[in-house]
């Protein structure tokens, strides 16, 4: 991963990385497909943190299962390990920029 201060990493998230998680959520994670602008940006802010402190795929998926649950979508645990797989190598491919 490039080096970034915390700096970067603001200006990165403010300029492009919410838009870009937002967007690819939306597309590869069919719960947001549908979803509300309120709750693809809650969403996003959720796993961006978990992304800003540089979690494994495996936390991600874990917590689209929550956000499954908590709209009450029942459970897709397939899905939601593909969709962290895209979010963590969009991530891995942004960091490396």
């Amino acid at each position: 991963m490039a080096v970034m201060t915390a700096e970067d990493w603001r200006r990165f998230w403010e300029e492009r990385g919410m838009r870009e998680l937002r967007l690819l959520l939306a597309e590869c994670w069919d719960p947001l497909g549908a979803g509300t602008p309120r709750q693809r940006e809650a969403c996003a802010f959720r796993i961006a943190s978990l992304l800003g402190s540089r979690a494994a795929s495996p936390a991600i998926t874990e917590e689209l299962g929550r956000i499954r649950g908590e709209l009450r979508l029942g459970e897709a645990p397939e899905e939601d390990a593909r969709a962290a797989a895209t979010v963590a190598a969009w991530f891995e491919a942004v960091a490396a920029e």
